[in-house]
């Protein structure tokens, strides 16, 4: 059963209330003791009634009341009513000692080190003066007992409460350090998650642009194409249907395998038309060539060199290249020719071009395409070009058309997302 924040505040402040409570308690112990039998303090000089001791004792509780509690005066009074006891009591009765004690924990715990020290080292100073003439003129105890006296005094009410406060300090500030360092710890990881989400929200939009991109532009201009044929050419209307339902197949199988790098649970081993397609790479362009043509682009294709396996990231990022290049071919030059290339050097440098000629007039089967807003197709060439190292080159060519050079150089060739060499 929970309690109310009321009854928390009350715990509260009886726990910060209980040695002004225990001190108070003494006195009041004191007092009944003197009361109940008056000749146990006989033998102590300067004692006649238990009342004006008490009542010291009463005023070292109320000093230390927390509410009330300033370090360095209530030390200097608690010590004070302190030494008056001793000085009364010829340095017999230590009655005063609990709340001096507790008032030097509290110096140390609230007050600079340096001010705490001083404080204790003057509060035992008055102490051993004070308590040591008191019992040299008031007791008839030999010099090495009255010597152990005063030591165990010293220790009782300085050195060990504040050896007790020096470690209770320790432990908060340990505590409170690794406090910190957990919270800090914490918000690195909560950064580090946003930037991995951030990083892959990046990767997942460039993605789905490069996909959506492709693949819907080849729809658009075959559908285009075919509404236009449905009379003048029946068949081949038709077969430019089924194409548009083979690239809406290949989309969405693609649109799945880019969904499934964000799951985790897909483990199922098995093969089938939804399973994802492997990770695009160099021998794909042909393909990309392929269907382009289908769609109607004009599209010369050659690889000069000796081919050889890259990176996936950046074979990846060279498909990717090649396939954005295309479907802007196809929105903003349509009828043009373009030419794509994949040369090998033999200085391990990979050169992949896709150029066009600048827009020419469409066929009279093709309708004129439909405006198109700018998207975000060069950025995001861009990006994984320097994801993997490598260097893009993009930009209008002096006739008027345009050209993506993407450079693979030794140094950047095979870089995967840990950033090491394959």
């Amino acid at each position: 059963m929970r309690s109310s924040p009321r009854n928390s505040a009350v715990i509260g402040a009886l726990w910060h209330a209980t040695p002004s409570l225990l001190v108070l308690l003494g006195a009041l112990g004191f007092l009944a003791i003197g009361t109940w039998d008056s000749a146990l303090f006989a033998s102590v000089p300067g004692i006649e009634s238990p009342v004006p001791l008490a009542a010291l004792i009463a005023v070292q509780a109320l000093l230390l009341w927390p509410r009330r509690f300033r370090p360095l005066p209530v030390f200097g009074a608690v010590v004070g009513i302190d030494l008056a006891i001793l000085g009364t009591t010829a340095g017999e009765l230590g009655i005063g000692v609990l709340a001096v004690g507790i008032a030097s924990y509290r110096v140390v715990r609230r007050l600079p080190r340096r001010t705490a020290l001083i404080a204790l080292g003057l509060g035992a100073a008055a102490t051993t003066i004070v308590g040591g003439v008191a019992m040299l003129l008031g007791s008839r105890e030999a010099p090495l007992i009255l010597t152990a006296t005063l030591l165990l005094r010293i220790l009782l009410l300085y050195i060990l409460p504040a050896g007790i406060a020096d470690y209770v300090l320790g432990r908060e500030r340990l505590t409170d350090a690794l406090r910190e360092q957990a919270r800090m710890a914490e918000q690195r990881q909560v950064e580090r998650a946003r930037g991995e989400l951030r990083a892959e929200r990046t990767a997942l939009a460039r993605e789905l642009h490069d996909i959506a991109g492709h693949h819907l532009s080849g729809i658009i201009v075959s559908a285009q194409a075919a509404a236009t044929l449905t009379r003048s050419d029946p068949e081949r209307a038709r077969a430019m249907m089924r194409g548009i339902q083979d690239d809406a197949r290949t989309t969405l199988v693609d649109l799945r395998r880019t969904v499934g790098l964000l799951r985790s649970d897909d483990d199922d081993p098995s093969g089938g038309p939804d399973r994802p397609s492997p990770t695009p790479d160099l021998a794909g362009i042909s393909m990309l060539v392929d269907a382009a043509r289908e769609r109607g682009q004009v599209v010369d294709f050659r690889v000069t060199g000796t081919p050889r396996t890259l990176g996936p990231l950046t074979e990846a990022t060279a498909y990717r290249m090649v396939q954005e290049s295309l479907a802007n071919a196809a929105r903003h030059a349509r009828g043009a020719r373009s030419d794509v290339s994949v040369r090998f050097d033999d200085d391990d440098e990979v050169k992949i071009v896709v150029a066009n000629a600048p827009n020419a007039p469409a066929p009279d089967a093709f309708a004129p395409a439909a405006p198109v807003q700018p998207g975000y197709g060069l950025s995001g060439m861009a990006e994984r070009a320097e994801l993997v190292g490598a260097t893009l080159k993009t930009g209008q060519t002096s006739d008027g058309g345009w050209r993506n050079e993407l450079t693979i150089g030794g140094a950047g060739r095979g870089v995967d997302r840990d950033g090491e060499a394959s």
